[in-house]
């Protein structure tokens, strides 16, 4: 099940945007910087703020007490790396020993699965919130660990020491909370005594809770440089407080409290690719989970040795040219000609950090070494039914973009950002390209629109957050 995924990149063969072969288990990852802190919680206590435990947030900077998935959607600003990502997630605060309350540096979530094969993932469905540990926790709970960076990794008891993480630097202190990956397919949200989902044994939904989703990993990260050690025994996280009207009487527990809330504020088209485009194909996608994406809408391969024919349903799109020896005109000549819906950009965000790529799957048929291939610009008004070398839009042979490759069949990522920033300042809704070869006659094949690993047009969005 699992494939290579090597994004290679434009002009520059050494500027690679990977997104690899997961090493463990399917996944994708996010890393979130610290937002706010509220006496908040839009799952367990929705419209009330100010009367649940103090949480600190992370992603949506706007989750709040009155938090939905359409205002998650509708207000995206998220400080996620990925800007797909306007998920909010929230922690109970961390008060050390001296009794000082401080506030995580950032958190970073991995979306894992195991046993696709045999059980796929469902996308989170729009709305879905979930919980993960136990506020009432005392002792070591499965889903949660903890972690001292100088120390000896993961553990679920309490009671380690941590010191500084290297001389002259900071203690960091991380807690991972694993949230349930199986959804009762009914209830978006959990209520007091109501369970909307729980955990897989070995890759399989119990029956009550039959659709299986990604495992949210969130780990929260606390850099403290003001301390050189950390007794874990005597920290403590955030209870829901002693109501006396408006006014709060704060508590604490041990961290065998230690939980999260997790609250889906992924595009629609991220969460689908991140399962069916991704982790269900055994696929390592780090931070490449596009904001949107449009499959290509139509492609065939022409060649100028078939002048009038059209291979719209052919079952790879072959690519090859030879400008030597006569010159391009001279010799056979066979064109991939691709059309895409291009995805819309965000309006509630900087467009500047959102880039558009051409995901494609294949490569070089010889295996002589690696060369580069050439998007041409062309025009939209044609039909895959009736186009062919002697009806087609004109060439003009001059690219928007170059992909390095050699012979290994693996997906790859093309740089189209300008053309399509172009076309769509021209207002256009479409955009075209012919795939030509490297000008030298080897051969190229790619996977067509109609394969499970045919050519997307992605609109992705980051900003890196910082893991100090």
């Amino acid at each position: 099940m699992k494939r290579t995924m090597l994004t290679t990149a434009l002009a520059c063969p050494v500027l690679l945007f990977a997104m690899q072969a997961a090493h463990a288990a399917p996944q994708a990852h996010v890393v979130c910087g610290y937002s706010h802190t509220l006496g908040d919680d839009a799952i367990m206590m929705y419209g009330m703020p100010n009367h649940a435990m103090l949480h600190d947030f992370f992603g949506n900077a706007h989750t709040d007490a009155d938090s939905t998935r359409e205002s998650l959607r509708r207000l995206e600003r998220t400080t996620c790396d990925n800007k797909a990502d306007s998920s909010a997630y929230w922690a109970p605060s961390l008060r050390l020993p001296d009794g000082t309350v401080v506030k995580p540096a950032y958190q970073k979530t991995y979306y894992q699965a195991s046993h696709v094969d045999t059980a796929p993932l469902t996308p989170f469905p729009a709305g879905l919130a979930l919980l993960a540990g136990d506020h009432h926790g005392t002792a070591p709970n499965p889903h949660i660990t903890f972690l001292c960076a100088n120390g000896k990794g993961y553990t679920s008891k309490v009671g380690e020491v941590c010191g500084l993480r290297k001389a002259k630097d900071a203690v960091q202190f991380n807690i991972g909370i694993q949230f349930p990956n199986c959804w009762d397919g009914v209830n978006l949200k959990p209520a007091h005594g109501l369970a909307n989902a729980t955990y897989d044994v070995k890759g399989v939904c119990p029956d009550a809770f039959p659709v299986k989703i990604p495992t949210v990993n969130m780990n929260v990260a606390y850099v403290l440089p003001m301390i050189s050690s950390l007794d874990t025994g005597k920290a403590q996280l955030s209870l829901d407080p002693l109501m006396h009207g408006d006014e709060r009487e704060e508590r604490w527990g041990s961290l065998y409290t230690a939980h999260a809330d997790f609250m889906n504020g992924w595009t629609e088209d991220a969460a689908r690719f991140m399962t069916d485009l991704c982790m269900n194909r055994g696929l390592d996608c780090g931070t490449t989970v596009p904001y949107g994406y449009e499959k290509a809408k139509a492609n065939v391969w022409l060649s100028s040795r078939e002048p009038d024919a059209s291979h719209a349903n052919a079952q790879s799109l072959l690519v090859e040219d030879n400008w030597q020896n006569g010159g391009r005109t001279k010799n056979g000549e066979t064109l991939s000609l691709v059309k895409f819906k291009i995805p819309a950009l965000p309006a509630g965000q900087d467009p500047s950090l959102f880039k558009y790529r051409v995901r494609i799957y294949g490569g070089k048929v010889e295996t002589d070494g690696a060369d580069q291939i050439f998007f041409y610009p062309a025009s939209s008004d044609w039909d895959p039914a009736s186009v062919s070398w002697n009806a087609r839009p004109a060439c003009s042979y001059k690219s928007d973009a170059v992909l390095y490759l050699n012979h290994k069949r693996e997906y790859r990522m093309v740089d189209v950002d300008k053309a399509v920033r172009k076309a769509l300042a021209q207002g256009k809704t479409e955009i075209s390209w012919y795939i030509g070869g490297d000008r030298q006659g080897n051969h190229y094949q790619f996977e067509p629109a109609s394969s499970p690993e045919g050519l997307i047009l992605m609109l992705s969005g980051f900003q890196k957050t910082p893991e100090i």
